[in-house]
């Protein structure tokens, strides 16, 4: 009888143990003990240590998303035949079956909704390389911003986000249904992505352009990266600043314009539905 007394206090102190263990592993993945926006089960991840505000993934505290190299988008350089911004002849000459005629009337493969916004890694306004594909899997959907630091509009919207100036309102595309879109940045609602590849010179764009667009413009939830490459330029194959598009948690596109913003502002400000993909 005492040996049967002993056995079933031996199994339930490992009981409690294992359910302690696992209760432990569990809070870990919701417990940010040092507040920098990281979970302490991604600080272990990545090596950082989660009681350490100071020391973070990313200085910017922008998301980490440990599933990335699940998502399968174009990497750059690009490479022709094939993909995105390559010449073609018929939708057969294209990765995404997307053969469609630009601006100046030739032929190029096409982003189309659906397709996946390419593995773009690149300088942010802290000098840090950040990948932005970490910012994929976050249940919220992101505004890609691509634009110039010469183009006016593209400083309306940035000041508008930043400090909430109005310029922006005397923008003839400006519709007052837009203002809820500030609200939904400032609130973490809506992933909002800046992409820059031109200076005020309309020279190439580096860290010392997008910190002092950043310095100019301040937003902490808004990452602001230099396209020095050109890459998302010929990617996207954009002919009018901003160009907007809005894409899912998986990185597809749900909107596709080479130039402007109102569809993508619509949709965020909820005049038109969001877009549902297949």
């Amino acid at each position: 009888m005492l040996k049967l007394s002993m056995k079933i206090f031996y199994y339930t102190l490992c009981l409690i143990l294992s359910i302690n263990i696992l209760f432990q592993l569990e809070m870990d993945k919701i417990v940010d003990s040092d507040g920098d926006g990281y979970t302490d089960d991604i600080e272990l991840k990545v090596g950082t240590n989660p009681n350490d505000k100071t020391d973070r993934y990313y200085y910017g505290a922008w998301p980490y998303n440990p599933n990335k190299d699940s998502i399968k988008g174009d990497e750059f350089p690009v490479s022709c035949p094939g993909d995105m911004g390559c010449e073609c002849t018929q939708n057969s000459d294209c990765d995404n079956q997307n053969c469609a005629k630009s601006v100046r009337g030739d032929l190029y493969c096409t982003p189309q909704l659906g397709d996946i916004f390419p593995r773009f890694i690149a300088v942010d306004q802290y000098g840090e390389s950040v990948d932005i594909y970490d910012f994929a899997m976050q249940g919220k959907i992101l505004a890609v911003e691509f634009g110039a630091a010469w183009c006016a509009p593209c400083n309306d919207v940035s000041v508008w986000l930043s400090s909430g100036n109005e310029k922006i309102k005397s923008n003839k595309w400006w519709k007052e249904e837009y203002s809820v879109i500030k609200e939904k940045v400032d609130k973490e609602e809506i992933i909002f992505i800046t992409i820059l590849y031109q200076d005020e010179l309309k020279e190439t764009m580096d860290f010392y352009g997008v910190e002092s667009w950043h310095n100019k413009y301040p937003h902490s939830k808004i990452p602001v990266l230099a396209d020095e490459y050109k890459d998302i330029q010929e990617w996207l194959m954009s002919t009018g600043y901003p160009c907007i598009n809005l894409l899912d948690e998986n990185m597809r596109l749900l909107t596709y314009t080479s130039r402007g913003l109102i569809e993508a502002f619509d949709i965020l400000s909820g005049i038109k539905p969001m877009p549902v993909l297949d």
